[in-house]
């Protein structure tokens, strides 16, 4: 479940990212400039990789077996800028919490790992 948590994480990332230079550079190029290109370019590249980006989130929740409320909050992350960084992070740190409490070694969940 750990590689599925990687993943999950690199495209979380990935798409993040890419949607925060498409939201906030590419398209007002292309209206407040008049330079379409990098719009162009961008917008099908980011929904293409927000659909890889959900293959890993189902694969993750699968493993996981997530509740419904938890797999919407992870696919709007990947169409709200900044969401997807602030998601990702309390689901590592929930799935991080999770691990610890199933550890037969008496593992201690870290402090504020809450639900989402």
């Amino acid at each position: 479940m750990a590689a599925a948590l990687t993943r999950y994480r690199i495209m979380a990332f990935v798409v993040g990212t890419l949607l925060i230079v498409l939201v906030f550079v590419a398209v007002p190029l292309r209206y407040a400039a008049g330079h379409p290109a990098l719009e162009e370019v961008l917008g099908p590249l980011h929904g293409f990789l927000y659909l890889v980006y959900l293959v890993a989130a189902a694969d993750l929740a699968r493993r996981a077996h997530w509740r419904l409320g938890r797999i919407l909050v992870v696919a709007a992350a990947g169409f709200v800028p900044f969401l997807a960084f602030y998601i990702e992070h309390r689901i590592t740190r929930q799935m991080r919490a999770e691990w610890a409490e199933g550890a037969p070694t008496g593992a201690v969940a870290p402090e504020g790992a809450g639900e989402i």
